[in-house]
């Protein structure tokens, strides 16, 4: 499943959702264009997401953990709280090399294990680029700031972008 079809799943959590201030704090959330191959890369090229974050977005906090590389994947796990610390959702997902590049593949479950999408179906970000801090998947970016901050990316459809501002965590 294309990242696009991912606001229909979001949509709901997101309509009342304050979105990043300005676009001086948010990176771009770039797309891979229609018949465009993503560029090579492994995923050792990513060993710099690894680790702990902690941080806030879509109006409460967030929490990702992104494990080191294993047999050409790193798993990942996020959590997502309201504000009033009640659980709102939580992600499993995995960045792994596919066909001389990487792709991030992505499936959403509810705080009781439910999963939103079909069983054997995911939500799938294509790599767009590879910068030192900078990774671009298609609607999903992550950018390692200079200060250590780590600010994820997502775009949401219909123009929308929400944005994940994190802290590596102690």
């Amino acid at each position: 499943m294309r990242c696009r079809t991912m606001i229909m799943f979001l949509f709901p959590l997101l309509l009342a959702a304050p979105l990043a201030a300005g676009a001086d704090e948010a990176p771009a959330v770039r797309s891979l264009e229609d018949g465009a191959t993503s560029p090579p890369a492994r995923i050792d090229d990513l060993s710099w997401l690894a680790g702990r974050w902690v941080g806030e977005g879509l109006g409460g906090a967030a929490e990702d953990v992104i494990a080191p590389a294993s047999g050409g994947q790193m798993m990942g796990m996020f959590r997502h709280s309201k504000a009033d610390g009640s659980l709102n959702f939580y992600e499993f997902y995995l960045f792994a090399e596919q066909a001389g590049s990487l792709t991030v593949r992505l499936k959403h479950f509810s705080p009781m294990l439910s999963g939103w999408e079909e069983k054997d179906a995911f939500v799938e970000f294509p790599l767009v680029a590879l910068e030192e801090r900078a990774a671009y998947f298609d609607g999903l970016t992550y950018v390692l700031g200079e200060n250590g901050r780590l600010t994820v990316g997502v775009h949401l459809g219909e123009g929308r972008n929400a944005f994940f501002h994190y802290s590596r965590a102690k």
